[in-house]
């Protein structure tokens, strides 16, 4: 291989791959705190319609991305009510609010621009090199303070002890209710960065494609680590370039060489997550004063 073409392949596998791992970065904050969260998928699709829509709105994709990073927050502060507020089923909810933000962003493409399935195109972006976006250098930096803040602030001990033990966090004067709802917003923070890597100058209907589930298949495969999570976002994404790059040289039906990333995730989670351990109140609703 030429190593101009292999430079490429590197430039196009983290341009795949940092949607999967700003997503995976907000479910490890989720779920770190207890709150199981498969509404990333939902989440990044709302976020990447936003990113277009306050970049138009506002003529700067600067405040187009914060817009995005803001509804992704509200977005996941419906399921943050929803799960820690009233105790919903917290799987139910996020396949709910997956289902939701697919059907408002049609609703507000139909009403603001007039087509359904995609929007109008975004006049701006950020800057690219060797088709890459460069935004999606900025994922190092993030797993990096994601590291720093989970592992070595008060913030992050309060956060993993409501995930490991809400009972005894309560018992200490931690605010159980407030440090889950943190996470949860975190995450949804995540799902508005991966916005501004997925596809900023256009929504299209369904144009995930299945990565918010990739990016939780990450964060297990990366055993609720930030830099974990990176790494196996890197995994998926450099496998999903790799079938971008030599689908057409493969010579083999082309829907099996798309399936690749996701064969890879069952295979990858089928070997892992049995030796994993999740954070033991993971999923668990508390109830102050439960024994």
């Amino acid at each position: 291989m030429h190593w101009g073409t292999l430079f490429d392949y590197i430039c196009k596998g983290l341009d795949t791959s940092a949607p999967l791992a700003f997503a995976a970065l907000g479910g490890v904050f989720s779920e770190k705190s207890g709150v199981v969260n498969i509404a990333l998928e939902g989440g990044m699709l709302f976020s990447a319609f936003s990113i277009v829509w306050g970049s138009i709105i506002f003529h700067s994709l600067w405040l187009g991305l914060l817009f995005a990073v803001v509804i992704g927050m509200a977005f996941a502060a419906i399921h943050a009510v929803v799960t820690i507020t009233y105790k919903v089923n917290q799987i139910i909810s996020g396949v709910a609010l997956n289902i939701l933000a697919e059907g408002i962003a049609r609703f507000l493409s139909q009403n603001i621009f007039g087509q359904e399935t995609q929007s109008a195109m975004n006049p701006y972006s950020f800057p690219s090199y060797r088709g890459m976006n460069v935004f999606s250098l900025v994922v190092i930096p993030v797993a990096i303070l994601s590291w720093f803040v989970l592992n070595k602030t008060v913030f992050g001990l309060r956060l993993r002890s409501v995930g490991e033990n809400p009972e005894a966090a309560d018992t200490l004067g931690i605010n159980v209710t407030l440090m889950r709802y943190s996470g949860v917003l975190i995450s949804g923070a995540m799902c508005g960065l991966s916005a501004a890597v997925l596809y900023p100058s256009r929504w299209v209907s369904g144009m995930t494609g299945g990565r918010g589930f990739i990016a939780l298949a990450a964060m297990i495969f990366g055993r609720w680590s930030p830099i974990g999570a990176v790494l196996a976002s890197l995994l998926f994404g450099y496998a999903d370039a790799a079938r971008i790059s030599f689908a057409s040289s493969i010579q083999i039906p082309s829907q099996f060489v798309q399936m690749f990333p996701y064969v890879l995730a069952v295979v990858v989670l089928a070997g892992v997550v049995g030796r994993s351990r999740a954070p033991a109140a993971d999923g668990v609703p508390y109830e102050k004063g439960e024994d």
